[in-house]
């Protein structure tokens, strides 16, 4: 049995049990959890059984019903012990919940099932049926594990991966060109590998694809079987790189009137709004956000970078910013608030705590460069601001020490006239 850090162990051994004991128990567990009344219809051959837990499962994702959802998986791994879509689910779950919190809490649950993932396609590998279905399987698993890497700043595993993943979605979409998932990765990459290149002078030119990876996933997010709601993030995060906020702002209240509780799209739609300079209702997005999930130290991020944005309130900047400190983010994360920190207290000439919380943030993350160049600046003004001081003092000094009217103080006796006597 593999173990959650998400559910009471008690639980999961008598679940596991009575699937074990009722072989019909644990394909019930994943149908209609969802209320979307999936079909399992998919024009890949795969059993429609499978393909409706696939559904199912990553439906609870966008949900944010993640303990159904690892539910669904686990029962679609004993139901279909000759598919990876299981251990995939599981592992997608995982980290859904790693990436909605910012940590690394459940690594080890992640990589146990990324092995189990990697048993499953060997097997696969060798069997001519599902094709299309293991491929795009595998697709996923590489992308998340592509994903995994880059959070961890392996740039190089993230990229080989997610380069390996690009080229199984071409396959799949070779061999079911009207499965239309698919235009989700070939979209983000059309559209990125644009706006990277465009940034980047050492990099070879790649043309203007953004209009043709928009267009794709769009694509993916109307007409996809499973990927409707990362298709419409990714499309909110697209449109705000091309500075197309109303588009973005469109987009994301597409998802929340689907997804109302998930978090992601909340903090996306925060992040819009003070690029619009609506300052109020990113904050009230993201006070809903923290009502769905007031666990979440992330959010306390999200409110602090709102008003510190909006420059109307310092203290609930800072406030928020102390709060997410508490929480325990990882050390980058750390840098990145101590660095918001100090320039609060540098916007309100605090320069000794200025100073304070940039060389934490160089402390907590070394490569943070920003953080140790803008130490020597403050530091630097302090300096200067120190001898503006001073030289603004000593002229008052010196003001003070002359009588009024203006006139000179003598500084040599006078002698006096002498008094003419008469005789």
């Amino acid at each position: 049995m593999r173990s959650t850090s998400v559910r009471t162990p008690q639980i999961i051994t008598i679940a596991l049990a009575m699937a074990l004991a009722m072989p019909g128990l644990a394909e019930a567990k994943h149908r209609n959890k969802s209320g979307k009344n999936f079909t399992g219809e998919n024009p890949l051959d795969v059993p429609r059984a499978e393909f409706q837990a696939a559904q199912e499962g990553m439906e609870l994702i966008y949900q944010r019903r993640l303990g159904d959802a690892l539910d669904v998986f686990e029962a679609a791994g004993m139901d279909f012990p000759d598919s990876p879509l299981g251990s995939v689910g599981l592992a997608v779950v995982y980290q859904a919940i790693m990436f909605e919190n910012y940590d690394f809490s459940l690594d080890r649950a992640y990589l146990q099932e990324s092995a189990e993932s990697d048993k499953r396609f060997e097997r696969v590998a060798r069997s001519p049926d599902k094709k299309a279905w293991n491929l795009f399987l595998l697709a996923v698993h590489q992308g998340v594990g592509a994903m995994y890497h880059v959070r961890h700043l392996d740039y190089l595993s993230g990229f080989n991966l997610a380069w390996e993943a690009l080229e199984n979605v071409k396959k799949v979409e070779r061999l079911a060109p009207e499965f239309q998932d698919v235009k989700l990765a070939l979209g983000l990459y059309n559209y990125w590998r644009t706006a990277y290149t465009d940034q980047v002078e050492f990099l070879p030119s790649f043309g203007d694809h953004r209009a043709e990876g928009l267009a794709q996933m769009r694509l993916a997010r109307d007409k996809g079987l499973l990927a409707p709601a990362p298709a419409s993030l990714a499309l909110a995060y697209s449109l705000m790189e091309s500075k197309d906020y109303e588009g973005a702002l469109k987009e994301s209240l597409w998802c929340r009137e689907r997804y109302p509780t998930s978090v992601l799209n909340e903090m996306t739609l925060a992040q819009i709004y003070r690029n619009l300079k609506r300052y109020d209702e990113a904050l009230a997005a993201l006070e809903g956000a923290r009502k769905i999930a007031p666990e979440n130290g992330r959010l306390w991020w999200q409110i602090g970078e709102t008003h510190y944005k909006s420059r109307r309130n310092n203290e609930a900047a800072m406030e928020a910013f102390k709060k997410y400190l508490e929480s325990g983010p990882l050390p980058e994360y750390q840098a990145h608030t101590h660095y918001r920190l100090g320039l609060l207290e540098r916007r309100q000439r605090h320069y000794e705590l200025a100073i304070h919380h940039l060389e934490q943030a160089v402390a907590a993350w070394p490569k943070f460069k920003s953080a140790g160049v803008k130490l020597e600046q403050v530091r630097a003004e302090q300096n200067t601001r120190a001898t503006e001081s001073k030289e603004r003092r000593d002229r008052v000094r010196t003001t003070k020490q002359r009588p009024k009217g203006g006139l000179e103080i003598p500084t040599t006796p006078v002698t006096p006239r002498p008094v003419p006597h008469t005789d």
